[in-house]
């Protein structure tokens, strides 16, 4: 007889919940399948004290939708009809007529036809996040340093908090401890054989680091439908629930502390047609729309076009909410002003500058763009290099370029760039275009697109100084005036005019990357593939966000075995270098050299390795290690401008039992190259160097052809 299985007690039934929640969320397993699991484990384990049954499971998680609201709608009119819970019984119980054009809706009917948004309650959704004790224990200490740091006068921003419109914000508020939030709408399509899209509100959490925010990123609300939303009755909602988070806030545990904070909305991130929808005012191809200044646009060849001759007033927020009465009385536009936003009803925002000029899609999706497309299309030109033979060797340059490991995705042909990515733009833009143009586009032209490389990537350091937003703006306003002359008043967009307005933002909310769209797309793309099936789209997307918010509960009560497995514990935490890889001893050749160097300190073997961690996230390679075929991670430049490419990696203990770790390289010869700051062209000088490696090193990008090298700072 087979072996009956004993019940495995060394995963509790909490264990299981929320390693098998951790797997669905991860893979996006649709419900049939979620079953399926179940049954498996339940098998496996010969357990009976995990739900087997969908029902059970959404249960047990929370992936249900009561909590949430939802907003029906007339399909005529827009005029918001009835509220429910999310209740089903609730939701098929709506009967009503609409006011306005009298028509008569169910909310069976509303939901079949896609009239409706849902709302999440946004307590709960931070509540949840703060739940979680690494990331409240982060924010807590995250609001003790700005707290120290306010009443010192800011020289180098690192972050949104660094801003001066958030310091601004900052010392009105009456708590250290008050939040404030970053909010982002746009639209994807959901299936390609359907014109239903998803308008998700997206928020993060200023306060957090970074890294972690980016990667928490919170859904208060979900239009869905076949047309754009009404702006107005999906952030009406929205404020609503601010009003009640400025005024009541939250409470949330730091380890023994109990905090209480309020909410504030601070900065909305959004593409050019949703931020002037949120703003209500004039899109972009229409008179009058910057939301930043008062700059008429003038019409060429029939298309509204940005150009420099005139210097134009910059908008206020005192005299933008002045001008929204004005128009909301007469029903007349006024400089671009159609009328009142809900959004002027939040607290402390900022209807102006709490609007920033995303640059991912003005300067990567926009500017950058353009400019590759003129290079390559407009036969007859004088930049025009888009012939086949041209082409072909852009491509021969760009295609051998192997990017540091770090780098996300591998080149591609120019001859593929209406598929590329944000993320390809934004490398072509920074780290590969310069180099594989050279000798290629004329000189005048590559000097041109030099200023916009150097203006965006100084601002896109991890730190930025007032010198660096100086020296931007200086390169960015440049590069506009001479983008009119050197490619005429046609090209003088929108995308074009917003380079104008970037370094400002800079001033006002920190580095480009703190306040741009990249987590918020990357969002998006995860709401998307919660969608398993044509059916209840909307549905399957809420239900999964709210498994998604109580899987930090189920967390919280799961064994430390389990908490170690979820945190992936084969990250590397450590601040000082890790060297990966079995060590082995160093040849003959390389111990005379290291003796030759730094012998006077070595107490122990010298063992080289191939590969090294300098940081989390951060590996280096020897070229010894001859796995990579597409990626090349051996060049990086030192905290003192030293370019090195590694040949060698070496570690030995020295006369006080420390690990010191060194890397063998050719000396080379640097320069600034293109007169950017982050390109550094180098000759060989043919003899090698030992250098000690530090935590505090940049990967580069090693770009060799032409008997040129090029490290490329990233």
């Amino acid at each position: 007889d087979a072996e009956v299985p004993q019940e495995d007690c060394s995963f509790s039934a909490d264990d299981l919940l929320a390693l098998t929640v951790n797997f669905v969320l991860e893979f996006g397993l649709p419900w049939k399948g979620v079953e399926a699991l179940q049954r498996l484990i339940m098998h496996v384990l010969a357990r009976h004290d995990i739900p087997a049954t969908k029902y059970r499971f959404k249960k047990s998680v929370g992936a249900e939708i009561k909590a949430a609201r939802f907003h029906f709608y007339c399909g005529n009119c827009m005029k918001l009809l009835a509220e429910t819970t999310g209740d089903l019984a609730d939701r098929n119980a709506v009967r009503v007529t609409c006011s306005v054009c009298g028509r008569h809706c169910s909310g069976q009917q509303m939901l079949q036809d896609g009239h409706f948004f849902i709302t999440l309650p946004i307590v709960k959704l931070l509540s949840s996040l703060l739940s979680e004790n690494d990331i409240s224990s982060a924010l807590y200490q995250r609001l003790d340093i700005i707290k120290e740091s306010l009443p010192v006068e800011k020289e180098e921003m690192a972050d949104i908090i660094d801003g001066s419109l958030y310091r601004e914000l900052r010392q009105k508020l009456a708590s250290k401890n008050d939040l404030t939030l970053t909010v982002n709408t746009d639209g994807s399509p959901v299936f390609k054989s359907s014109k239903f899209s998803v308008w998700p509100i997206q928020m993060t959490v200023n306060e957090l680091p970074a890294h972690i925010r980016h990667k928490n990123v919170l859904v208060s609300a979900l239009w869905y439908g076949q047309t754009h939303p009404d702006m107005t009755l999906l952030l009406n909602t929205f404020v609503e629930q601010m009003d009640g988070l400025s005024t009541d806030g939250i409470t949330w545990t730091a380890g023994n502390e109990t905090v209480h904070s309020k909410v504030y909305c601070f900065s909305c991130c959004a593409d050019a047609p949703a931020r002037a929808a949120m703003q209500h005012l004039t899109q972009f191809n229409g008179y009058y729309g910057c939301g930043w200044c008062l700059h008429p646009g003038a019409s060429v060849n029939g298309t509204v076009k940005y150009l420099v001759n005139t210097v134009v007033p910059d908008r206020t927020a005192e005299d933008t909410k002045t001008t929204m009465i004005e128009v909301a009385t007469t029903g007349r536009p006024v400089q671009g002003v159609k009328g009142l936003t809900p959004l002027i009803n939040l607290s402390h925002f900022n209807i102006i500058w709490g609007f920033t000029p995303d640059y991912m899609h003005c300067v990567l999706l926009g500017v950058s763009r353009q400019l590759t497309e003129n290079w390559l299309s407009d036969v007859g030109e004088q930049h025009y290099i888009g012939a086949p033979e041209t082409v072909a060797a852009i491509d021969g340059r760009l295609c051998a370029i192997k990017p540091h490991c770090c780098v996300p995705r591998l080149p591609r042909s120019v001859l593929l760039r209406k598929y590329w990515k944000a993320s390809e733009w934004q490398q072509w833009l920074l780290y590969f275009a310069l180099p594989c143009l050279e000798g290629i586009l004329p000189r005048q032209y590559l000097k041109h697109f030099a200023l916009l490389v150097k203006g965006i990537a100084l601002l896109l350091q991890d730190t930025v100084t007032l010198v660096d937003i100086a020296e931007s703006t200086n390169c960015l306003v440049k590069f506009v005036v001479d983008m009119q002359f050197l490619y005429g008043e046609k090209q003088m967009t929108f995308n074009v005019h917003q380079l104008l307005h970037i370094p400002q933002s800079a001033v006002h909310q920190g580095p480009l990357w703190a306040h741009s769209c990249f987590a918020f797309e990357s969002n998006i793309g995860q709401l998307k593939r919660l969608v398993t099936s044509a059916k209840g789209a909307p549905l399957q997307i809420v239900e999964r966000l709210m498994m998604a918010s109580n899987f930090r509960s189920l967390k919280a009560l799961a064994s430390p075995r389990t908490l170690k497995f979820l945190a992936k514990a084969g990250q590397s935490n450590s601040k000082g270098a890790l060297l990966l890889s079995r060590p082995r001893a160093a040849s003959d050749q390389l111990l005379r050299l290291v003796q030759d160097q730094v012998g006077n300190i070595i107490s122990g073997p010298v063992v080289e390795h191939d590969r090294v961690i300098v940081s989390p996230g951060l590996v280096l390679h020897s070229e010894q290690y001859s796995r990579p075929n597409k990626t090349n991670s051996t060049a990086l430049q030192t905290y003192l401008g030293t370019c090195l490419k590694i040949k060698h990696i070496v570690s030995f203990k020295d006369m006080t039992g420390n690990i010191r770790i060194f890397v063998l390289s050719n000396k080379f010869l640097s320069r600034r190259a293109f007169s950017t700051d982050h390109i550094m062209t180098s000759e060989d000088a043919n003899s090698q160097q030992l250098v000690e490696l530090f935590t505090n090193v940049t990967p580069c990008n090693y770009i060799e052809f032409n008997g040129k090298f090029f490290f490329v700072r990233i």
